[in-house]
């Protein structure tokens, strides 16, 4: 876990290797807020592009994966 280059990477990292189901929905929920809230704190500043394409990346991500735990769930 030390390859993390932002502090909000560790939720969805976290994310990502959960096993447990329940956990799994909390830190799911976690990573989401964590991501928005730096999103917001970006905003209206010059925050790196590349910060910016690994949090939009990161979002399309947590998608996928509240999809497929939804699905999963079925």
């Amino acid at each position: 876990m030390d390859s993390v280059e932002y502090l909000w990477q560790r939720a969805f990292f976290a994310v990502l290797t959960e096993v447990d189901s329940g956990k799994f929905v909390e830190r799911l929920i976690v990573a989401d807020d964590e991501v928005f809230e730096r999103l917001l704190e970006l905003e209206g500043t010059d925050g790196t592009a590349e910060e910016r394409v690994a949090l939009e990346d990161t979002l399309q991500s947590l998608r996928l994966l509240r999809n497929y735990d939804y699905h999963f769930r079925l």
